[in-house]
This record gives structure tokens, sequence and C-alpha cells, in this order.
């Protein structure tokens, strides 16, 4: 005698489920795929207007000729490293950000490079916090600020750069230990290695050398007051000394 198994019931619900999680999981694939399709490969975010925001000094209108290419790209994959590498040649740009405006707009905002100093190559250029030195523009017969004299322009691709840093450096010491570079220094010039100061009002000469910059500007805000004093700063200052100033 034969015998047969029958399926359980409990069987038949549970293979019913698997085909309904199957069938689900593919139309939310088919679904997905689809929208992406329609997000990106079609014209529906595509950009139509690419805006440049930036500073009043910069060359919007040249700027905003060399990303004209991106016009037409889709608003969530358009390369914006490449867009802001292309903004950044410009060297008066520091930085540049990004907005969205969905469905067709993208906003570049950028943010100009802030001189730091002004330094003398034959023409009087700009030069940020971080050394970039920035082509003559509107700044550098507006504003007051201390000139970086003694370098070359040969010399900016090679040593010259070092030179800037270093310069920057004794700027920034100086507005650590209470001088006012914009109101009290009027020169930062360099003799070979050497770096001396040349102050507003007399015209004082403050020798700081080549090294130990740090120890050397607090040697000299320790004797200022007691030069002011006086009436009359001296024609020199000289920090270049260990445990001394000499006054000349």
């Amino acid at each position: 005698m034969r015998r047969y198994r029958t399926a359980q019931p409990g069987s038949r619900s549970k293979k019913r489920r698997l085909c309904r999680r199957f069938l689900l999981a593919g139309a939310a694939a088919a679904a997905a795929a689809s929208a992406a399709w329609v997000f990106l490969f079609t014209g529906l975010f595509e950009i139509r207007e690419l805006r440049l925001h930036g500073g009043r000094h910069l060359a919007v209108a040249s700027l905003r000729d060399k990303v004209a290419a991106y016009r037409g790209a889709n608003v969530f994959l358009v390369p914006l490293g490449d867009i802001r590498r292309l903004l950044m040649d410009d060297p008066a740009v520091g930085t540049v950000t990004f907005r969205r405006r969905l469905p067709h707009g993208l906003d570049c905002y950028l943010h100009e490079r802030q001189p730091a100093a002004l330094i003398s190559l034959g023409e009087m250029a700009e030069v940020d916090a971080e050394g970039v030195v920035i082509p003559a523009g509107f700044h550098a017969t507006q504003i007051d600020l201390p000139v970086i004299t003694g370098l070359r322009r040969e010399e900016l691709n090679g040593p010259g750069r070092g030179k800037i840093m270093r310069a920057l450096e004794v700027l920034s010491l100086l507005g650590r230990f209470g001088f006012s570079p914009a109101e009290q220094l009027s020169e930062i010039h360099f003799d070979g290695e050497e770096i001396s100061l040349v102050l507003m009002g007399e015209g004082t000469f403050v020798r700081v050398g080549s090294e130990e910059f740090e120890e050397r500007i607090r040697k000299f805000r320790a004797v200022y007051p007691a030069l002011v004093e006086q009436g009359r700063l001296p024609a020199e200052v000289d920090l270049r000394f260990d445990r001394q100033v000499v006054v000349r």
C-alpha cells in the first residue's frame, strides 16, 4: 500500500509570504532605479542658473566665464571640486562654498583673500596671512598696511616664499605682544636673511635679525615703554644681542 505526503497548510502560507516579499523587494528596487534615473540622468535637475557671489574686489564676470561649461550638468553630479579649483586659480579667491537651489540652480560663494601686508616687487602687491601673493588691486592703494621690502619677484618661487612667511610670523608676534602693525609699523625690510622693522613716526630702525623672533619681540615689548617715555624714539634699536637691547 502506497502512502502520499500532503503539504501542510502552514508550509503553503510561508511560501506565499516569501513570494510576496521577493515581489515587493523587486518592485522597490525597480522604483528606486527609476527614481535615480529621473533624478540623475534626465533634465529634471540640470543646472540652468549658475550664480557667483563674491566680494566687491573680485573679477566675478571673468570667473563666471570659467565655469560656464557646467551649465546643463546635473545639480547632484556636477564636480564641485573641479569648479572650486577653477575659481581658486585666481589668487584673489581664498575659498569657495556652494549651495544647490533645486531644481535648476547652483550658487558659488567666493571668499576673497584678505591682505595682511603689502609687498614691493617693483610694483605693489598684497600678501595674505597664508603667504599667497595677490596681484595689485583695489586694496593696494586704499589700505594702510606694513610693506615688505627687499625681495625680488624672481625669488617668490624659491627662498622668497620662506622670507614672506618669516615676515608674517614677525607681524603676528607684534600683534600678540600688543603692538598695532597697521598703526605703528611702516616697513618690514629684508637685507639678505636679516629682518629689520621701520616704525611709523620717527622712522626708528629696529634690527630683529634672522632667528629667535619671539624672544626678540618680547624684549622689544619690555623696553618699548621706557623708550617712549624719553619723548622721542631712538634712530636704531638692535634686538640681536643675547639678553640685551642696544639703542643707538
